[in-house]
């Protein structure tokens, strides 16, 4: 149980990422992005609503996950005996795992070079069919950023929907305990985010405790330097 292949997609359908080594699909990866980027775009034309499409297709031996985030579309690719139930977790971590490890490419206009995002095959390989605790607890210490890595924990404490209503322009909710930090965030509204969260933090479990979450989350950021 797993995914069995992951697809990251631009805005226009040009897939930035794919690996699709565990599917027992024959094909060029370049031509699956494309065909899965052409259902996708069609669904959304036959109806009025913008934000719909197609969150999940069964093609033959193959289960299909669409999620968007920011202007990309992540693809998993799943054993059709698999239950979506429990594959999306993993699905939604590697989501916020791949846009972790990439925000600065990411936050670029045009990206000219895809092939530096060929480094997250390790993670994928590694990852692709772990536990959701595992995975998620790996995705909590990767913080590109403060506010990021702060709310990575406080999701723990707080309601996701509830800190996504703090600005739902710039904070996207992913699954039941995920919120992912826009990478187009201005530093003022990433600053009024971030006092807000403190002053949330405070209200509700007392003074001290933000700033020790704070402290893990800025260890959290040294260890990623490290690493990287």
């Amino acid at each position: 149980m797993g995914l069995n292949g992951f697809i990251v997609m631009d805005q226009g359908g040009a897939p930035l990422y794919s690996n699709v080594h565990y599917t027992k699909l024959a094909v060029d990866p370049a031509l699956i992005a494309g065909f899965l980027s052409a259902i996708q775009s069609f669904s959304k034309q036959i109806t009025s609503d913008a934000g719909s499409g197609i969150n999940e297709m069964t093609l033959h031996n193959i289960k299909i996950l669409y999620r968007g985030m920011e202007t990309y579309t992540f693809i998993g690719l799943v054993d059709s005996n698999d239950k979506i139930k429990d594959i999306e977790p993993i699905m939604e971590n590697m989501i916020c795992a791949f846009l972790a490890k990439f925000r600065k490419q990411l936050r670029e206009a045009a990206i000219q070079n895809t092939s530096l995002f060929s480094s997250f095959d390790l993670f994928f390989e590694k990852w692709r069919a772990a536990k959701e605790k595992e995975l998620q607890k790996w995705c909590e210490k990767a913080s590109p950023t403060l506010l990021q890595g702060a709310l990575n924990k406080l999701v723990n404490f707080f309601p996701a929907p509830d800190l996504v209503k703090i600005n739902p322009l710039v904070l996207k909710g992913i699954g039941r305990k995920l919120i992912w930090v826009s990478t187009k965030i201005t530093d003022e509204e990433e600053s009024r985010i971030y006092s807000e969260l403190k002053n949330r933090t405070d209200s509700m479990y007392g003074p001290g405790m933000f700033e020790n979450l704070e402290k893990d989350v800025k260890n959290d950021i040294e260890t990623q330097k490290l690493i990287h």
